[in-house]
């Protein structure tokens, strides 16, 4: 019965994100706005008030195999089942819509298993977006790789010659939105000559308060896993791949915003600068934005964790979740994956206590 009930519940989510309306001109002259929709479940009048509320002002009907209904702005009428010929094929604004669809598609966030879990296949043939994903897939690619070339180009000159110029060049860089909203840059501290950087996403709202990097919840988790696994904090440079606090302002609270990967490659001069100057053995990047500032391109850090990956300077990264990532999740979920963030430390721990003398083990 609960599996039932979660059923019912997701096709009545799926119905409202995929009934796609196609405009027909009635006999009377009148607009009309008709969507052919195939649920899983007896889910019609469940959702009626839905889509009432949405479109109110709209003549509307939603055709399905086991029923339909049919707004006039006034009055909501049930109707016999329907079939996919009675709905119309397509309609001017198609092709508009398909136009945006293909522009806001990001293929640095590309994660196929998660976008067919939210859009199963069996939608995709009355979705008419669905039939650019394919090739939008086959080419996000070489799409990402041209936007890290273009996130390259927009810095010229010579690098910093030493972290005090770095730390006041990234204050007065204005390359991109996060650093144009009146927040404070930080960067860096640690030991200059440490053989271990930790780099991490960005400032939050504590780092960004105080002008320093991992002070806040998730650096104070950061450093009490990396305690309990034997290494100590003070011997690494630890930074971050963004150096501005990037947020939305609600009420008066700042809440944190990811950086797009745009954004990320375009401090990646900073990021590379400063790895540059420090000149670390070993490197490690908690969570997906660290991980691109580190390679270049989106990394599945499900299957890279805790696997050394070799960098183009020689040096040896070592990829793990953010911390707060763990904060955000609770009971048994949080469990499993604390167990997982300690697993990982503990084999950077090795890798870091090892750099006196020996071989990063592999």
């Amino acid at each position: 019965m609960h599996e039932l009930v979660r059923s019912v519940r997701r096709d009545i989510h799926k119905m409202r994100a995929f009934v796609r309306f196609r405009l027909v001109e009635e006999p009377s002259g009148q607009s009309r706005y008709v969507a052919w929709f195939e649920p899983a479940h007896h889910i019609l009048r469940a959702n009626a008030s839905f889509f009432i509320n949405r479109f109110n002002t709209m003549n509307w009907s939603i055709l399905t195999p086991r029923g339909s209904l049919h707004w006039d702005c006034e009055t909501l009428l049930e109707g016999p089942p329907a079939r996919r010929e009675d709905g119309p094929i397509g309609d001017p604004t198609e092709q508009l819509w398909q136009q945006y669809y293909s522009s806001i598609f990001n293929p640095a966030r590309l994660k196929i298993g998660a976008m067919l879990k939210e859009m199963p296949r069996r939608y995709w043939r009355n979705l008419p977006e669905a039939q650019l994903i394919p090739g939008l897939i086959a080419g996000a690619q070489s799409r990402e790789a041209a936007m890290v070339d273009r996130g390259k180009d927009r810095f010229t000159g010579e690098r910093p010659a030493s972290l005090a110029v770095l730390a006041k060049e990234v204050a007065e860089c204005r390359r991109c939105p996060i650093g144009c909203n009146g927040t404070r840059a930080v960067t860096g501290e640690g030991r200059a000559d440490a053989a271990v950087m930790i780099i991490g996403e960005q400032p939050g709202d504590t780092e960004e308060a105080t002008g320093r990097p991992f002070v806040g919840p998730a650096g104070e988790l950061l450093r009490q896993h990396l305690t309990e696994a034997g290494f100590d904090i003070g011997k690494a440079w630890v930074t971050n791949a963004v150096k501005h606090f990037k947020f939305e302002q609600r009420g008066k609270r700042r809440l944190h915003q990811s950086p797009t990967a745009k954004e990320i490659d375009i401090c990646r001069w900073w990021i590379e600068s400063e790895r540059a100057l420090i000149r670390p053995r070993l490197v490690l990047a908690l969570g997906a934005s660290a991980a691109r500032s580190l390679f270049g391109r989106t990394v599945n850090i499900q299957e890279i964790r805790s696997k050394p990956q070799q960098l183009a300077d020689g040096s040896t990264a070592i990829v793990t979740a953010h911390p707060s990532y763990l904060l955000r999740l609770d009971g048994q979920a949080r469990e499993i994956e604390v167990a997982r963030f300690q697993s990982d430390l503990a084999y950077f721990a090795d890798c870091a206590n090892a750099l006196a003398g020996n071989e990063i083990a592999s």
